[in-house]
């Protein structure tokens, strides 16, 4: 019998499966693109040949290096999108899946954007005001609603939520109240349309 914690790690392994196998698979003459960004006007690129290579959180100034080593997307920019940013990157070719504030809802055309995304590891217990220690993770259902939000403001772009390592670890204590409760994993993907973890 599969476990909460295993069919979450099965849903993520088939998702990164699943992209994989869009991304280098080539269509017959009349085929369309089989790519799972097709669906998003202003998401990734549309080529079934793209897959994403990305750095997070970079400083859109040395983007042209990155670019030279074979990275093409940029995730998250520190305290931005701003104007300076989103004018480094689009110079040096770079896209980027950013926040959705108030700078690049006025790019919503900019084809550098290429993605919107939620505040890192919502799923980990967050730091209290004033260095008062942690409280609980970011409910599900406050990252769904989020989501939605976003969607709303621009339905053209996938949505993505990076999550912690609670998603291969049951016991990580960096979830505090939630650590052992993976059955919180399912509805965080409800939340988003790309998903990833780091540990």
């Amino acid at each position: 019998m599969l476990t909460p914690r295993m069919k979450t790690i099965l849903l993520l392994i088939g998702c990164l499966l699943f992209v994989f196998w869009a991304s280098s698979a080539e269509p017959g003459p009349a085929a369309a693109p089989a790519t799972p960004y097709a669906k998003w006007e202003h998401g990734p690129s549309h080529d079934a040949r793209f897959f994403p290579i990305a750095v997070w959180l970079q400083s859109p100034r040395n983007a042209g290096q990155y670019r030279a080593a074979g990275i093409n997307t940029y995730v998250g920019l520190w305290q931005g999108p701003t104007e300076s940013q989103l004018a480094d990157l689009k110079a040096a070719g770079m896209k980027v899946i950013c926040d959705q504030n108030a700078t690049a809802r006025a790019h919503l055309d900019d084809p550098t954007i290429i993605g919107w995304m939620h505040g890192d590891e919502p799923d980990n217990a967050q730091p209290l005001a004033g260095s008062k220690g942690y409280g609980p993770p970011i409910p599900a259902n406050t990252i769904i609603a989020s989501y939605q939000k976003i969607r709303e403001a621009d339905p053209s772009r996938p949505v993505m939520l990076n999550l912690g390592q609670g998603v291969a670890w049951d016991g990580y204590y960096g979830r505090g109240v939630r650590t052992n409760h993976p059955e919180d994993y399912p509805e965080y993907l409800r939340g988003c349309d790309i998903a990833s973890f780091d540990i």
